[in-house]
């Protein structure tokens, strides 16, 4: 256990105040942030403006790398089951996907921008954000609607709201 924190103290104090670095915690959460400190078997990490501490043995992995970060970043959109469904929700996963049946012949691309609280409901949704492709409004209350539908995981240690976006092609 010493040398763990050993380690991962001579890493940590290797790097840039501003670095960014992902936590996998052993639940098999994902955290993309900084890591601020490391003391007494407990990490300090922010995440999304948040000071989060963790004990070291919850800890499976921390991924100081930049261009690990990156692209950890990078494939934050993922796709759901459901066809023209995809979402952006950092370390969460969807449970329920969004329900849309679009009863019209109208096409469109509907960007839904969602706030979740910590046990996965979305509190928020405002549907037009950027990437948009229509302005209609049938497609755009149906977007938002679906999206307030939808059931993210539950993560005790997350914040108590997170933002992302579902999109929905229609």
């Amino acid at each position: 256990m010493k040398k763990i924190i050993l380690v991962l103290s001579v890493i940590l104090f290797s790097f840039t105040v501003h670095a960014q670095h992902t936590l996998v915690l052993k639940s098999g959460e994902k955290m993309s942030g900084e890591v601020k400190k490391l003391e007494d078997g407990k990490v300090t990490f922010m995440f999304k403006g948040n000071s989060m501490t963790f004990n070291v043995t919850d800890i499976e992995s921390i991924i100081f790398s930049k261009k690990a970060a990156d692209a950890e970043a990078k494939a934050g959109e993922q796709a759901t089951d459901m066809k023209g469904v995809s979402f952006e929700m950092a370390g969460r996963h969807l449970v329920k996907p969004p329900k849309a049946e679009n009863l019209t012949m109208k096409k469109g691309i509907v960007v839904v921008a969602i706030t979740i609280d910590k046990y996965g409901h979305v509190m928020k949704a405002e549907a037009g954000a950027e990437g948009t492709t229509t302005t209609d409004d049938y497609l755009l209350k149906l977007g938002k609607q679906s999206a307030q539908s939808a059931v993210f995981d539950n993560c005790p240690k997350c914040p108590l709201e997170m933002k992302g976006t579902i999109t929905m092609t229609f």
